[in-house]
């Protein structure tokens, strides 16, 4: 069995991917988080590329590197995720998993600090 039969029955979210961001192969569960796409670029929030641009720009053969990117999900809903690639002969093997214990502020507090900031 090759490595891309396997990749599809990872169960979280993975994608191999090229220096480009090229989606090469991705897992069955990918499907059910984002929208099918060529290209990782489509998914990443855009204020968040900078990091994926850093993350990718790892040299190959080099230790994971991880990452926490806002990303958009099929519903058209960004959400944080954790994000840790290994490049192993040109491609990259990406694994995002939902960051659900990830303190993000929530509005009711940005709300709390805007109210809180007009009254002092």
């Amino acid at each position: 069995m090759d490595i891309s039969s396997i990749a599809k029955w990872i169960p979280i979210p993975y994608f191999q991917i090229t220096k480009d961001g090229t989606i090469l192969n991705s897992s069955n569960i990918t499907h059910s988080y984002f929208q099918p796409g060529s290209n990782i670029w489509n998914i990443i929030y855009e204020e968040d590329r900078k990091k994926a641009i850093v993350m990718l720009s790892q040299n190959t053969n080099s230790h994971p590197v991880t990452q926490y990117l806002i990303l958009q999900t099929s519903n058209k809903l960004f959400i944080n995720f954790k994000c840790t690639i290994q490049w192993q002969d040109n491609i990259g093997h990406l694994v995002c998993t939902e960051a659900k214990n990830i303190e993000v502020p929530s509005v009711l507090s940005i709300q709390k600090s805007l109210v809180n900031t007009q009254n002092g």
